[in-house]
C-alpha cells in the first residue's frame, strides 16, 4: 500500500514539475492565418506575440516573423519566422533540400564558434523535412555594432511543398532557447495549408 502511494505521489509531482518547466499547462496560443498567398499557411503562435509579413525584392521570398512583445519591458532575443521561397527564385539547377541545407550551413559556419548540434528528419504536411540545430556567437543587439557577442541557438526546419521551399526557424540566446522551443514545436505541429 505504501509503495503504491509513494509511486502515485511521485507521478503526481513529476507531472506538476513537467507542466511548470515545459509550459504545457499555462501556454496559450492565438491563430495566425497568412494574408500573403505565397506563405499560404495557418498555425498557432504564442499569445501576446506580434507578427509581421514581408516580401523580398522582386518577390524573391515571403516571410512572417513572430516575436514576443511586452510593453515597457526589454524585448526578448527570441525570433520565430517562416520564410517561403519559390524554387524558380532559388539559385542553382533543380534545388534540393540537401542543397539548401548545405547553403545554410556554409553561411552559419562563418559565425564565431559555429557548430551543428543535431541533424534529423521528420514528416511535416505529408512530406519529408530536414531539421538542423546549430549554435554560434553573434552580436547581442544586431542594430548596435558595439554590442557584445552572445551565444545563440537556432533550429531550422526545411521542406518543400509544390514549387515552394519553406524555412521554419527559431533563434534565441543559448540561455533562453528552451524557454520557447516547445512553443516553436507546437507551432510546427499546428501548421496547415490555407485553401
Amino acid at each position: 500500500m505504501k509503495l503504491i502511494l509513494k509511486r502515485n505521489l511521485c507521478l503526481t509531482i513529476g507531472v506538476i514539475i513537467m507542466f511548470n518547466l515545459f509550459g504545457c499547462l499555462g501556454s496559450k496560443f492565438d491563430k495566425y492565418i497568412s494574408k500573403d498567398n505565397q506563405i499560404n499557411l495557418s498555425m498557432d503562435y504564442p499569445m501576446g506575440w506580434k507578427y509581421s509579413e514581408t516580401r523580398g525584392s522582386y518577390g524573391s521570398y515571403a516571410q512572417v516573423m513572430f516575436s514576443p512583445f511586452k510593453k515597457g519591458q526589454k524585448s526578448s532575443r527570441a525570433i520565430i519566422d517562416v520564410t517561403v521561397r519559390n524554387s524558380s527564385k532559388v539559385q542553382g539547377v533543380s534545388p534540393t533540400l540537401d542543397m539548401l541545407l548545405g547553403d545554410l550551413l556554409v553561411k552559419r559556419m562563418q559565425f564565431k564558434d559555429a557548430k551543428v548540434l543535431s541533424k534529423t528528419t521528420l514528416r511535416l504536411l505529408n512530406t519529408n523535412a530536414i531539421v538542423v540545430e546549430l549554435s554560434y556567437s553573434t552580436l547581442e543587439n544586431l542594430l548596435n555594432v558595439n554590442s557584445k557577442l552572445i551565444s545563440v541557438r537556432e533550429k531550422v526546419i526545411i521542406f518543400k511543398l509544390g514549387n515552394n521551399f519553406y524555412f521554419l526557424r527559431y533563434e534565441n540566446s543559448n540561455e533562453e532557447f528552451d524557454k520557447y522551443n516547445l512553443a516553436f514545436m507546437h507551432m510546427i505541429g499546428t501548421i496547415t495549408l490555407n485553401n
